[in-house]
């Protein structure tokens, strides 16, 4: 199996020779050469040069989105040309032009056949030379391809290399910005193999970067540490990925959960001939619609392990949003000989710190190393922690009213010298923790009304009591049958004691809740109150879960007011006077 270095080496037409070859390599390259100098023109006539795709993948759904259009020359004499021979040729002799042009022409025609054949089309990137934009008419040009074909820009996709921006800085930023109010795309080929991608990407608007897998070759913990980096600062500043040469299971799946948009490998596919539109894979995986692919470009600029993963444009947002300062309220320590001192931090942390009651991390950081409050204390407990175990140490505190959690690490330690990594939360002011004491709150009085309220594990046959206003407030059980029969034969009036045992069977209650429209049941029985006197209490049931597996129920009891009854049941029975008697449910209750 040919390795990735010897896979670029016949891409880019290097071959390796014994010494004594040499002289008959040079020679033959010089024939080579002549011939590719002489008869590009007729290679473009005579479709010497084929027009190859290779697929682009879409990594959340594994469809068709699209491929790139590579040049193949099939030559009567020389047999297969590597693009490797004859781009070089043909930029020096200053005909790369006719190569790039013939390529896009084609790829246009064959969106149009698949058009007028209502067949499925993708989206596919050509490839353009640093002198293709010495012609100022570059763009007229393509319009004009465009324009006879019929055929969408939203398909084609301009690919230019960091080369080709670098010749001449100010007018490729013209020429990009005038590709784009065009309406074509521009995609960055080869991030990462030059020395000034970065500036690159800040400096110039592309839509999309393609990475050279080279990075990954070795699947090394840096390699997997630079793409994740690449991928995560992609999302960041808003540009699409594509990864080209993944070539394993292995490479497919780390690219997925990295966050990667699209890929294209030998693991994917080779290049086929663009007569064969890709059918096998288009057959097997199917391809995007362009409600898919504005779905998939959409949300492959969300940033799920960002600490601003809601954040949807961040370039369009207010710069607060950006990076980790937003969001967490991190710091780094460093602790010498015993005292602390702050090296850096977020604004959030500032934010954290101005509630306790430190308007400045300086007064913060004077106490820390005085150790004279049980804040601090739990602070550098955590450190000391942290310290021995290299891990993430936790600890939770109530500091002036609040709910408060610290988390440290020790980032880095040398003889006296160590830097923590420290987060402060204030959990109170956290969103969720407000909702659940908002929920606590609002519960607590409606607790209130009932005598008892109760949670039965039907599955596991026990249950504990959540709230009881009686004896016995703590009440568990994992005798759910037998003490429902206990209790309803000690309490409920012997009139009612089958129709409350049918009502309380565990055996058959999820059943019944499951075919109730409203999710709860509601029943009335006579119950012995405090002073031993029967009196009317409302059983209610209620699902605590959805899932059938765990068939957990709150079921609650209530004391009915017999005074409020009686003059329940007086208007009731005025209102009912002349009604149909299929209309009477309502007084059924008072029999």
């Amino acid at each position: 199996m040919e390795s990735l270095q010897d896979k670029e080496q016949r891409k880019k037409g290097i071959r390796k020779f014994s010494r004594p070859q040499q002289c008959r390599v040079d020679l033959s390259r010089l024939e080579l050469e002549k011939h590719i100098e002489e008869h590009i023109n007729e290679a473009i006539t005579k479709k010497w040069i084929k027009v190859y795709l290779q697929v682009n993948v879409r990594g959340l759904s594994g469809r068709v989105c699209g491929a790139e259009a590579l040049a193949r020359w099939s030559d009567p004499k020389y047999g297969l040309i590597y693009p490797g021979d004859f781009i070089p040729v043909l930029e020096r002799i200053n005909k790369i032009h006719l190569l790039d042009l013939y390529v896009f022409e084609e790829v246009c025609k064959r969106l149009q056949e698949k058009r007028v054949k209502r067949e499925e089309v993708f989206p596919v990137s050509l490839n353009f030379s640093r002198l293709d934009f010495d012609s100022e008419n570059l763009i007229e040009i393509l319009d004009e391809i465009v324009n006879h074909y019929g055929v969408s820009k939203s398909n084609l996709h301009i690919e230019i290399t960091e080369s080709v921006v670098m010749h001449n800085e100010e007018y490729m930023k013209f020429m990009i910005r005038s590709l784009h109010d065009a309406g074509y795309q521009v995609w960055m080929d080869d991030f990462g193999s030059g020395y000034s991608s970065l500036n690159l990407l800040k400096d110039f608007e592309f839509d999309t970067f393609k990475i050279d897998m080279r990075f990954l070759s070795d699947m090394g913990k840096k390699s997997l540490i630079i793409i994740s980096s690449i991928l995560y600062m992609a999302k960041e500043i808003g540009i699409h990925t594509v990864a080209e040469g993944v070539e394993t299971e292995e490479q497919y799946r780390f690219l997925k959960l990295a966050g990667c948009e699209r890929m294209q490998g030998y693991y994917f596919g080779r290049p086929e001939p663009m007569e064969n539109w890709l059918s096998s894979m288009v057959r097997k995986n199917g391809v995007e619609t362009s409600e898919e692919t504005y779905l998939y470009d959409k949300v492959g600029l969300v940033n799920i392990v960002s600490p601003t993963p809601f954040v949807l444009d961040r370039l369009d947002e207010t710069p607060a949003i950006y990076g980790f300062e937003t969001s967490l309220p991190m710091a780094l320590l460093l602790e010498e000989e015993g005292e602390v001192r702050h090296l850096n931090f977020t604004k959030p942390y500032i934010q954290v710190l101005s509630a306790l009651g430190y308007e400045k991390v300086s007064a913060f950081q004077d106490v820390l190393n005085s150790r004279k409050n049980a804040l601090v204390v739990t602070i550098r407990e955590a450190m000391d922690a942290a310290k021995d175990s290299l891990s993430i140490e936790t600890m939770d505190f109530i500091y002036k009213g609040n709910y408060c959690q610290v988390q440290a690490r020790r980032a880095a330690g040398k003889k006296d010298s160590t830097i923590f990594i420290l987060r402060i939360d204030i959990l109170s002011d956290a969103f969720s923790f407000r909702k659940l004491n908002d929920l606590d709150e609002a519960l607590r009085p409606i607790y209130s009304v009932y005598d008892a309220v109760l949670y039965l594990d039907l599955k596991n046959h026990s249950f504990r009591s959540v709230y009881k206003t009686g004896k016995d407030r703590g009440l568990e059980s994992d005798r759910l049958v037998e003490d429902i029969l206990s209790y309803v034969q000690k309490n409920v009036y012997s009139e009612d004691i089958a129709r409350c045992t049918d009502f309380l069977d565990p055996d058959k209650m999820w059943e019944r809740l499951e075919k109730s429209e409203e999710g709860y049941l509601l029943s009335y029985f006579r119950v012995k109150g405090k002073k031993g006197k029967y009196v009317w209490k409302r059983f209610t049931l209620i699902r605590s879960c959805e899932e059938d597996k765990e068939q957990r129920v709150v079921f609650g009891i209530h004391t009915l007011n017999m005074e409020k009854l009686a003059q329940i049941k007086e208007e009731t029975e005025v209102s009912l006077q002349g009604e149909e008697e299929g209309n009477s449910d309502e007084a059924d209750f008072f029999k």
